[in-house]
Parts: structure tokens; C-alpha cells; sequence
């Protein structure tokens, strides 16, 4: 879940009327015939112990791609890190662990990568992305939603998805979140932690059955309660957090995909709602255009998730929302970003932000 947009120099997003996204990486681009030079894994053994966790007490962090962690461009996204300060200042970075397809990309130099936010005071999270996965349903497809002839069924962007009542992909889950502490993650952030929301209708269900009478909501409960079990035991200081569609702050009943905030709150430490302005329709918040009214969207969504948590008795204080720092319905300026942040602030919430930049360009000037 947890769940963004750009340019085609760096990625596309695609957004349903119910505020479900699609991002799709661009096509390579073609160039000249070039010499591939192979680049020698890190020696862990030659590098400092891992130094201590940090938790912040309040939890602002930049993106970060898969690719753009291995790569030289991180030292650019360090500085801006390094050199910033004040209430808007970054001092965690959400990193991929897995590439576009599913597979988990916990190697040596993202290891590397780690000890070295760890020893410069930048508190890391790994992006573990849960029930979207094309790899391992390509892998293990009984465990796979199919269509009625058996074949794998696709959302509307070609995505495959598991079965999210599976006990066996909880577990597999459990196992890659497990890589990511080893590897010295010190948050473990799910997204896609849902069932599929486009094109359901064709969906077959190797387990779970609507007519059974179990919710979805139920289901994707049951899974977050099992991998706060299997994962505080063993890492008691692991923090564990989802990615929830923005809507679900907007109305008491499941959207179709089992994610009620309120539940989730009552089991994770942070839930992270995707409140991006471009996702809300028109005519929200009485605004033609909402993704031009970023302080007023953000504010005005947190205030009616406030009402729904209340009358679930659930406090409203772990609530840490990604925020847009993309062009979609509207040029994103530095200004409009940093009203997402106020919104926040101004709604009482001090779990911090998440800036979703799928492009990882960051501009020095927001966060000074």
C-alpha cells in the first residue's frame, strides 16, 4: 500500500476514480552501443559494525527508488539530507527493497548502503511491497489469484496479486521482512497491503471466499496482527507500519479492498494514508481541481479521518501520511508541499510525513 507519479523521464502514475494508483517504470532508452563494466559487490567485512538505531521521534523521510540507492545519486540525496534543518528538514529515507517485478533485493551493496545511513544518523525503512507481486505469484501461483480458467489473473495495470488469506504468503512476507532487520532496517514499511481493487470482478480466490462470510477487512486484520507476532517477538524494537488509500480516511465502510484505518491503527505503530491531492475527484472538499489545494485537501481529509476514528474509539495520534511531491492536476511548487506538512502539523498529528517522489529529485528548497 504501504502504497505516486512523475514525468516519462523517471516514471508514470495512472489513478482510478477510487484513488488507486499505477506506476509504471519507464522503457529504457535506447543508446549507444556502451561497454558494460561489472562493479565488485562491497567487502561487508571491511566496513564498520552496524552503529545504534535511531528512532525518531518524529519520522520525515524521502523515497527511495531501488536503483537510486545503489547508485552515486545517493550521495546527492544525503547531502540534501545532511544540509537541511528546521521542521521540514528529511531525517529518514523509505528505501525499495524489491525491484518492479516482486523480487527482493537484499544484497550486499544495499547492506553497504544501510550501515552507511545508520552511521550518518538517517533512520532507514524498507518498502516492502505485500500482496502485488508478480514475481512470486509467477512462482508459486497456487498461491495466486487466477481467473475462472485457471490462468493468473491481471489487474488493469497487468499486475498479478496473492491470495492476501493465505497463510503461506503471510509467512513469506514475515520471512523477507525478517531479511530487512537483518540487513539493519530499522522500520518495516508494508504497502499494497490490501486485496486488488480494479477489475475484481473477473478475480478467483484460491482461499478466501466472499460467500464464507469473512470480510476483507477481517483478513487484512488477521494479517497485520500475524506479522506483528512473528516480528515483534524475535525484534521487539522494529517498528512496523502500512500504507492505507487516503479514501479510507473519507468513509466508514471498506472500500473493497479490506483496509479500515482504525482497525489497522489498533495493531501497527504508524499507518500511513497516501492522502495525495491528484487522487481525490472533483467536487471533493468543493474544489474543481483538489490537487491546487493541497493544504485544504490534506487538512480536510485528516479532520474527517478524525471524526471516523472516534467513533471507532480508536485514538487518533499514530497517523503518518505521505504526501505529494509530484506533478499531477497540478505543478507541484516547494510551497505546496510544504502546506501538506503544516496540514499535518496544524491537525495535531507528530508521527512526521512521508514525500513521495517517485523520481527521487528532491528540491533543497522544501525542506528548509
Amino acid at each position: 500500500m504501504p502504497g505516486k507519479a512523475k514525468a516519462l523521464a523517471s516514471a508514470l502514475i495512472l489513478v482510478s476514480a477510487s484513488g488507486a494508483f499505477i506506476a509504471l517504470r519507464p522503457a529504457p532508452v535506447a543508446t549507444q552501443k556502451a561497454q558494460v563494466v561489472a562493479i565488485a559487490e562491497p567487502d561487508l567485512r571491511a566496513l564498520p559494525p552496524l552503529a545504534p538505531l535511531e528512532y525518531p521521534a518524529e519520522v520525515r523521510a524521502l523515497y527511495i527508488t531501488a536503483s537510486i540507492v545503489r547508485s552515486g545519486k545517493m550521495d546527492g540525496i544525503i547531502s540534501l539530507i545532511k544540509g537541511s534543518s528546521g521542521e521540514f528538514s528529511p531525517n529518514a529515507v523509505v528505501v525499495d527493497i524489491q525491484d518492479d517485478s516482486g523480487r527482493v533485493l537484499i544484497d550486499d551493496r544495499l547492506k553497504s548502503a544501510i550501515r552507511r545511513l545508520r552511521f550518518l544518523h538517517i533512520f532507514p525503512i524498507a518498502r516492502l511491497v505485500v500482496f502485488q507481486n508478480n514475481s512470486l505469484a509467477e512462482e508459486r501461483p497456487e498461491w495466486a489469484v487466477h481467473r475462472a480458467d485457471g490462468t493468473l489473473w491481471r489487474d488493469h495495470g497487468g499486475r498479478h496479486w496473492l491470495d492476501a488469506s493465505n497463510p503461506d504468503a503471510w509467512a513469506h512476507i514475515a520471512g523477507v521482512a525478517r531479511e530487512a532487520v537483518d540487513a539493519g532496517f530499522g522500520e518495516i514499511n508494508f504497502d499494497y497491503f490490501r486485496f486488488p481493487s480494479e477489475g475484481v470482478t473477473t478475480a478467483v480466490y484460491p482461499l478466501w471466499k466472499e460467500s464464507a462470510g469473512r470480510q476483507k477487512s477481517e483478513v487484512i486484520v488477521t494479517v497485520a496482527k500475524y506479522l506483528k507476532d512473528a516480528l515483534k517477538k524475535d525484534y521487539p524494537d522494529i517498528r512496523l507500519t502500512a500504507d492505507i488509500f487516503g479514501y479510507t480516511f473519507m468513509r466508514k465502510a471498506d472500500l473493497g479492498i479490506g483496509q479500515s484505518a482504525p482497525a489497522l491503527a489498533a495493531v501497527f505503530d504508524d499507518i500511513c494514508p497516501m492522502i495525495y491531492p491528484s487522487h481525490f475527484d472533483a467536487g471533493n472538499f468543493d474544489f474543481d481541481n483538489p490537487a491546487a489545494h493541497p493544504y485544504e485537501v490534506m487538512a480536510g481529509t485528516l479532520a474527517k479521518g478524525k471524526e471516523i476514528f472516534a467513533d471507532a474509539g480508536q485514538p487518533f495520534t499514530n497517523i503518518r501520511p505521505w504526501i505529494q511531491d509530484f506533478n499531477m492536476g497540478a505543478d507541484y511548487t516547494p510551497e505546496m508541499v510544504r502546506a501538506q506538512i503544516t496540514a499535518i502539523h496544524d491537525a495535531g498529528l507528530s508521527a512526521g510525513w512521508l514525500n513521495w517522489n517517485p523520481s527521487n529529485k528532491y528540491r533543497p528548497e522544501i525542506f528548509k
